[in-house]
C-alpha cells in the first residue's frame, strides 16, 4: 500500500504543477539592420526592449495577471553580428519574442514591431520578411512548452529550488529508475546543462546500488 501512496503523492504533485507566462514568437528579415538609438545596441548580440524598470516591472505583471499588455517586454537577437554567414546581403535575421500571457491566442506581431519602434525607429519601415510562432505553435513544436511557456514552469521559488514537486532529488521521477533531464529542474533553464549533469548523476547512482543489489524491486512495492 505505501508504494499505491506514494504514486498518488507523486501523481499530485504533478498535477498541481504551475505554468508562467507565454512567448510569442516573430523573425523579421531587416534591411539594414535595427537602427537602435542607442549606438551599443547596434553592436550588441541580445537585446531586452522594455523601457523603465517600472514599466517592465508594470508589464510584467500585467502578463501573469493573464491580460496581454499593449507593450510587452521583448528579447530581440541579432546574432548575425557574429556570424555575418546568417545573412543575405544587406538583409539581416532578427529573432523576437515578447512575454504574453500563457495559451495567449491573440497576434503580438504588431506590439512587438511597436515596441522596437519606440527605440529604434523606422524598424518597421526595414522589414522585408516575417514568421511568426504563436503559442500554441510553440506548445505543438515542442510539449514542454505548454501554453507558449519556453520556460517550462513557472520560476518562482519553490519550483526554481525543487523542481515539479517538492523533494531533496528533484531529478527523479518519483518511480524507481526514472528521472528528469529537464529545465522544469533547477537551476532550471539556460545554456549551462546542468540540469541534464545532475539528472545523470542520479541516473548513474541508480545503477550502481542496482549493480550492487541494494535497489528494490518496485514490483515488490505494492
Amino acid at each position: 500500500m505505501d508504494g499505491i501512496v506514494g504514486r498518488r503523492s507523486v501523481a499530485r504533485a504533478y498535477r498541481r504543477f504551475r505554468y508562467g507566462p507565454g512567448a510569442f514568437k516573430a523573425d523579421f528579415a531587416v534591411e539594414d539592420g535595427v537602427p537602435w538609438l542607442a549606438q551599443a545596441a547596434r553592436r550588441a548580440g541580445t537585446v531586452h526592449v522594455g523601457g523603465t524598470f517600472a514599466e517592465i516591472a508594470a508589464t510584467e505583471r500585467e502578463v501573469h495577471a493573464g491580460r496581454m499588455p499593449p507593450r510587452p517586454f521583448v528579447l530581440v537577437g541579432q546574432q548575425y553580428l557574429a556570424d555575418p554567414q546568417r545573412s543575405a546581403g544587406n538583409v539581416h535575421p532578427v529573432w523576437t519574442y515578447a512575454h504574453v500571457p500563457n495559451g495567449y491566442t491573440g497576434d503580438a506581431t504588431e506590439a512587438i514591431i511597436a515596441q522596437i519602434e519606440r527605440f529604434a525607429p523606422g524598424f518597421r519601415d526595414r522589414i522585408v520578411g516575417t514568421a511568426v510562432r504563436t503559442t500554441t505553435g510553440l506548445a505543438a513544436y515542442n510539449p514542454n512548452y505548454v501554453g507558449g511557456n519556453i520556460m517550462t514552469g513557472a520560476k518562482d521559488i519553490p519550483q526554481l529550488v525543487f523542481g515539479p514537486r517538492s523533494t531533496l532529488h528533484p531529478y527523479d521521477v518519483g518511480l524507481p529508475g526514472h528521472f528528469f533531464c529537464s529545465a522544469a529542474t533547477p537551476p532550471g533553464p539556460g545554456a549551462h546543462g546542468m540540469c541534464g549533469a545532475h539528472a545523470a548523476a542520479r541516473a548513474l547512482r541508480h545503477l550502481h546500488r542496482r549493480s550492487l543489489g541494494s535497489e528494490p524491486d518496485p514490483r515488490n512495492s505494492s
